[in-house]
């Protein structure tokens, strides 16, 4: 099984690859998407900046793989599959989520759209129609909202970006790198479908999606355990009868589909990419089902596209977690203890506390998930974040969990008084691409994997939000890109949410990988300002000569 996929990776629920992209974005300006928000369709429409007519199309089928879908190879699968998933759920409501009417009943219609691009910010943006179906395009469609940076001086074409996920919008991402950021590229995000500004998934209210969220992930006996899965079922109910049909159409293989539709559009005769955390599933699924349209792919601290086991997400955060100790046993600003274990014990001590007895905020709560949420949120970052983490930490061991709070909020996708759509495109996302063996079988995985991460495995405990879901799982397929162009996988030795194992094995994997290593701590190494990488990278894209395989970039 997928390691990023598996019930380990449903700790992402919590500690979600892409939700940390909220850290990336944080920053970036502009409103985060709300849960009731309405779709781009019945938003205001600004004045159109400038019109681009359709590209001809010729030979080519934009988003239509050469190999069909069903004859790729995929992995092999052990045990049942989706075992208590509520497929069987019909829902009696309306949904809230409103597809937007098909442009055609073929493909042909979405191949000649007119874009019209619109001023936003400092950058323009505009909405593509795609099919919900892409073997039934008369069906309906969906908005796909996206944003450019033109260059000043546009030789490379357009390069597109995506932060991670699954759930976050890449539109943010854009915003933050801006024009030029690459020599010579219109920087170009996409809210993938199901996200963002884009038609997107929608669940229940504020309330009930903090009873899903606030159930005890760690349950110490049956009744426990019935109580969490109860709750996920709920959520589970809920995103079905608010999001209807999209649930079953926003997997990674349709986003990518997607992709290859947009870089047409936009005049790329080939893809130039760069992905980061699950924004390398994008590129690698890109690469597989389109390998002759590779242009220049930089996939940055990868996720795990192998049937690799030895490495959980959870180990990756242990791993931070001891660098962050072994700084703190000799700095003078944090008074946790005088060395690694002791500040474990201490920590480890103060969480496991919460289970019986959670801190009050407000009329909200800091249980023991809460807290190694919120510890983890700041793990993402290199040691910058470290002295604050110090802070919120012993800010609690006071009494005071208003630190862990927000830091879990921001990581998990909630506002101040509302869930942000990244709360419920993740999981919707997540799902459908990933299978699961069923509740018994991630109680199971867990203690296992309590063994190897003391601190966040044992009190993340499990989510079963796919073990409940109401999409079944797609075909997981073997991504190798075969025939593709070079494509740059870089990868962090010190990377708390993607173990640097899996930017290793991707590079393996994909049948053209080149693997260029930063060995030091942090999450997405293209964006640490590290010289080394900058170069390697810039010359990758504006050249198209990767690195050689195996180059290490220190801090």
């Amino acid at each position: 099984m997928r390691n990023w996929v598996t019930w380990v990776q449903g700790l992402l629920l919590v500690v979600a690859i892409g939700l940390v992209a909220a850290l990336f974005i944080s920053g970036m300006g502009g409103p985060k998407p709300a849960s009731n928000r309405p779709s781009p369709s019945t938003s205001p429409t600004p004045s159109v900046v400038a019109t681009q007519a359709p590209p001809s199309v010729s030979q080519e089928k934009p988003g239509v793989p050469a190999i069909p879908i069903a004859e790729h190879e995929t992995w092999p699968i052990e045990g049942s599959i989706d075992p208590d998933r509520q497929v069987d759920y019909k829902s009696t409501a309306t949904p809230k989520v409103e597809l937007p009417a098909a442009l055609g009943g073929d493909l042909a219609a979405y191949w000649q759209q007119q874009l019209e691009w619109a001023k936003c910010g400092k950058g323009e943006c505009a909405t593509v129609k795609v099919p919900l179906d892409w073997d039934n395009p008369g069906k309906a469609a969906l908005d796909i909202a996206v944003v450019r940076y033109p260059s000043k001086n546009p030789k490379n074409g357009p390069i597109f970006v995506n932060p991670g996920g699954p759930g976050i919008g890449g539109k943010a991402y854009a915003d933050m790198l801006g024009a030029d950021h690459w020599e010579g590229f219109d920087t170009v995000g996409w809210d993938p479908r199901g996200t963002g500004d884009s038609t997107h998934v929608v669940c229940g209210s504020t309330e009930d999606t903090d009873a899903a969220y606030r159930a005890d992930s760690s349950p110490d006996d049956d009744a426990e355990q019935t109580k969490l899965v109860d709750a996920w079922k709920k959520f589970a109910r809920d995103c079905r009868d608010a999001s209807g049909e999209l649930l079953d159409h926003i997997t990674t293989i349709e986003n990518v589909r997607d992709l290859d539709l947009l870089r047409f559009l936009l005049g790329g005769e080939k893809l130039n990419y760069v992905g980061v955390s699950y924004g390398t599933y994008i590129g690698a699924m890109y690469a597989e089902l389109f390998p002759d349209r590779v242009g220049r792919l930089v996939l940055d601290s990868a996720v795990d596209i192998t049937n690799d086991q030895e490495v959980a997400q959870v180990e990756g955060f242990e791993l931070s977690f001891n660098n962050f100790a072994d700084w703190c046993a000799t700095s003078s600003e944090c008074t946790l203890g005088d060395s690694r274990q002791a500040i474990f014990d201490k920590v480890s001590g103060v969480v496991k506390g919460l289970d019986a007895s959670p801190l009050k905020v407000d009329d909200r709560e800091v249980n023991q998930g809460t807290a190694v949420t919120g510890i983890a949120y700041f793990l993402y970052s290199g040691a910058e974040q470290y002295s604050t983490l110090a802070k919120v930490i012993e800010a609690a061991i006071r009494g005071n969990g208003n630190g862990l709070l927000v830091s879990a909020d921001a990581l998990n996708g909630r506002g101040r008084l509302e869930w942000n759509t990244e709360a419920y495109a993740f999981p919707a996302i997540r799902c459908i691409d990933s299978y699961d063996n069923g509740v018994a079988k991630s109680v199971e995985l867990w203690h296992e994997v309590s063994a190897k991460s003391p601190l966040f495995g044992v009190n993340m405990g499990v989510e079963p939000v796919c073990e409940t879901w109401t999409a079944k799982s797609v075909p997981f397929l073997k991504l190798t890109g075969k025939g593709a162009a070079p494509i740059l996988v870089v990868g962090s030795t010190g990377d708390s949410a993607t173990p640097y194992r899996h930017a290793q094995t991707m590079a393996e994997q994909l049948e053209s990988g080149v693997l260029l290593t930063y060995d030091g701590p942090g999450h997405g190494a293209t964006t640490n300002g590290n010289k080394c990488i900058d170069e390697a990278v810039s010359k990758y894209l504006t050249e198209g000569t990767p690195p050689v395989d195996g180059t290490t970039c220190t801090p």
